[in-house]
């Protein structure tokens, strides 16, 4: 099967949160996860693996925080020596688990964390500059697939959906993290998110990070209402609980995958989760949906 073959199957199971799971096994506050795919890759290697025993069939490389804002020339690993670093923790965990049927490696992009113009002083070639040297690392690394994942501007993802269909023809699943009020935080709608998938010529459109499974049905339902692309939602456990100062989900595997169930049954294609999810998240996925 390729991976264009798997997104035409009525349901794809995705993987779930890497950073919360990394700090359970000791990444301390602001260390940058994405140095441990070459300083403790054994760590990756485990989560990847168990990730894939739990039924994922697209597993992300950690490659999320990864931009040359972050990383420079000078830094001590490069760009494409952590993106091959982690590409290959994926691989290696697939060939761990000796799994009997396929799995695919997808490379994360995430935002930058800068502001697009007019908003902040990014502009859209720099943005799209940052992400065609990512997108280059991974093809030459060998990924299936391109996630990009969390974008809360249209223009940003609009600048990374160009730069993986100039610099590569694997196909790419975005994927928006929405405010309250509906909207992205800076202002797009989810017909007007959709709308760029499509211009920009992703292969599936949806959202994660954020909320909980609950406050993204409404989401899912309009976003289906505007794309016939396939749609993908990956909540959070939850809402997380703020009282003690840190950010705690509570949400366990079976409620979660309850309330996915709804969400499933609207139409969505790709399912999986973010912040606070485990694999015992996707495991409750796999075993309640999975024919």
């Amino acid at each position: 099967m390729t991976i264009r073959q798997l997104l035409e199957q009525p349901l794809v199971f995705l993987d779930g949160g890497t950073g919360t799971m990394l700090q359970a096994r000791g990444l301390k506050p602001g260390e940058r996860t994405e140095l441990w795919n070459v300083e403790r890759p054994e760590e990756l290697v485990a989560l990847h693996r168990s990730y894939i025993e739990a039924g994922a069939d697209i597993v992300n490389t950690n490659t999320f925080g990864i931009n040359k804002f972050h990383y420079h020339e000078n830094a001590a690993h490069t760009i494409p020596e952590l993106v091959q670093a982690a590409v290959e923790n994926v691989r290696k965990a697939i060939g761990e688990t000796g799994a009997d049927r396929d799995i695919f490696i997808s490379l994360d992009l995430g935002p930058t964390g800068e502001f697009l113009e007019p908003y902040g002083d990014l502009t859209f070639d720099e943005a799209y500059d940052n992400y065609r040297q990512l997108v280059q690392a991974g093809a030459a690394a060998g990924v299936d697939s391109i996630s990009i994942e969390t974008m809360f501007s249209c223009e940003e993802a609009k600048a990374a959906l160009k730069a993986c269909r100039d610099h590569s023809s694997l196909p790419v699943l975005v994927s928006f993290s929405f405010s309250e009020n509906g909207r992205l935080l800076s202002g797009e709608t989810v017909e007007q998110v959709a709308a760029a998938a499509e211009e920009y010529g992703a292969a599936a459109v949806g959202f994660n990070c954020g909320f909980g499974p609950e406050q993204m049905k409404p989401l899912a339902a309009e976003m289906l209402k505007c794309t016939s692309l396939p749609v993908i939602v990956k909540p959070n456990a939850g809402l997380p609980d703020t009282s003690s100062g840190e950010a705690k989900y509570t949400m366990g595997p079976e409620e979660f995958a309850g309330i996915m169930e709804d969400i499933v049954q609207m139409g969505v294609k790709l399912i999986g989760g973010c912040c606070g999810t485990t694999p015992a998240f996707i495991s409750q996925l796999n075993r309640r949906f999975r024919k």
